[in-house]
C-alpha cells in the first residue's frame, strides 16, 4: 500500500527460499523513463535512501530496493540483525538484486532500460550481481552500472577470510568478534580522531551520524558468518576474474568520496577503475572532494545525483 511519501511497500521472496525481503517502489507520475534499484550497505537498511529515491521518481523512474538479509525489515526480530544465512550468505545478497529485480520488471515493464546503484557492501554486492550468473532464470544485466563507496582488492583479503572461517568454526555462526571487528574496520576513523567521534568516518555531517547512532537497524553488530560473507564480497568483486570477465558493454560509474577509508582515500577505487579500464570495459570515476563514505549523506549530496541523473540519460 501506499503512504504520504508516494512509496509502495513490496514484498518478495528472497533467493534462500525462507525469508521475505521488505521493499518499497517508488513510482513516477506518466511513463517511466527506466527502473532504478537501489543497493544499500552493510548494517543499514533502504529507508536511508528515501531522500534520493524520491529525487529519482521526480525524475521519472521506478525506484525501488529492499531490506537485506539480517538488515531491517526483512530480520524476523532483532536476534536476525547480523545474520544473513547458515551457508553461503554472500552468494545470497548477490542473487537476491536479481529476484527483486525481476519482480518489479515484471510489474512495471522488462522493456524499460534498467540502471543499478549500489552503496558500500552494497558496491560489492552489485559489482558481481551485474556480472555473475549470466543466463540464469534470475539474472538481470543492468543497462548501467553506479557503485558507490566500494573498496579495491585487499592484500590481507585471503587472511581476513581465513580468520572470519575460523572464527565461526571455533565460536559458532552467530557468535560476534570484536577482534575481527577491529582488524576490519579499526582504521576507518584514523583520519578523524580530532572529532572524538567514532562515527565521523562516515559523513562530516553530525546531524547524520546522531541519526545513525540513534537508529537499532544501524548500531547491530555483524556476526562472525556475516563478516565471513562480507569478506567474500570484497575479495570475489575485487579477483582477477571479476576484472576479466565483467560485461564490457555495461557502463561503470564509480563515485566516492575522496575521505572515504573504505576506498582508501581514492586509491582504492581507483585500482578498480584502472583495472577495469585495462581489461577494456568502459568505466569513468569521480571521487568528491572532503566528502566522507555516505556522499548522499555530506556536503557533494546534490552534485552526486546530479551526475548519476547525466550518467543515466
Amino acid at each position: 500500500m501506499a503512504d504520504n511519501q508516494g512509496f509502495t511497500d513490496k514484498k518478495v521472496l528472497s533467493s534462500d527460499g525462507v525469508h521475505m525481503l521488505a521493499g518499497r517502489v517508488y513510482v513516477p507520475e506518466g511513463a517511466p523513463k527506466g527502473v532504478f534499484q537501489v543497493v544499500h550497505g552493510m548494517t543499514e537498511y533502504i529507508g536511508r535512501y528515501d531522500k534520493l529515491m524520491r529525487w529519482l521518481r521526480d525524475e521519472g523512474y521506478v525506484v525501488f530496493g529492499y531490506d537485506h538479509l539480517g538488515h531491517g525489515q526483512t530480520a524476523v526480530g532483532d536476534e536476525e540483525l547480523g545474520f544473513i544465512a547458515h551457508k553461503d550468505g554472500w552468494k545470497r545478497l548477490v542473487d537476491d538484486v536479481g529476484v527483486f529485480a525481476k519482480a518489479v520488471r515484471e510489474e512495471y515493464g522488462k522493456e524499460l532500460p534498467y540502471y543499478l546503484l549500489g552503496h558500500s557492501m552494497g558496491s560489492f554486492i552489485v559489482r558481481l550481481a551485474a556480472s555473475n550468473y549470466i543466463g540464469s532464470a534470475n539474472y538481470q544485466k543492468p543497462d548501467r552500472l553506479i557503485v558507490m563507496g566500494t573498496g579495491g582488492p585487499n592484500p590481507a583479503a585471503g587472511a581476513g577470510l581465513s580468520m572470519t572461517k575460523a572464527a565461526k568454526a571455533f565460536k559458532g555462526e552467530k557468535a560476534y568478534s570484536s577482534l575481527l571487528e577491529g582488524l576490519a574496520f579499526g582504521s576507518y576513523n584514523s583520519h578523524f580522531k580530532d572529532e572524538n567521534d567514532v562515527r565521523s568516518w562516515l559523513t562530516k555531517n553530525t546531524e547524520e551520524r546522531d541519526k545513525y547512532r540513534a537508529d537499532k537497524y544501524c548500531t547491530f553488530r555483524f556476526t562472525v558468518s556475516a563478516l565471513s560473507d562480507l569478506m567474500e564480497l570484497t575479495k570475489n568483486c575485487n579477483s582477477k576474474k571479476w576484472f576479466e570477465s565483467f560485461p564490457a558493454d555495461v557502463p561503470v560509474l564509480l563515485v566516492s568520496g575522496s575521505d572515504d577509508p573504505v576506498g582508501d582515500y581514492g586509491k582504492g577505487v581507483t585500482k578498480v577503475h584502472d583495472s577495469l579500464a585495462a581489461n577494456g570495459k568502459n568505466v569513468r570515476m569521480k571521487l568528491y572532494e572532503n566528502n566522507r563514505h555516505e556522499i548522499l549523506n555530506d556536503t557533494a549530496y546534490p552534485e552526486v545525483v546530479r551526475d548519476i541523473l547525466d550518467f543515466i540519460k
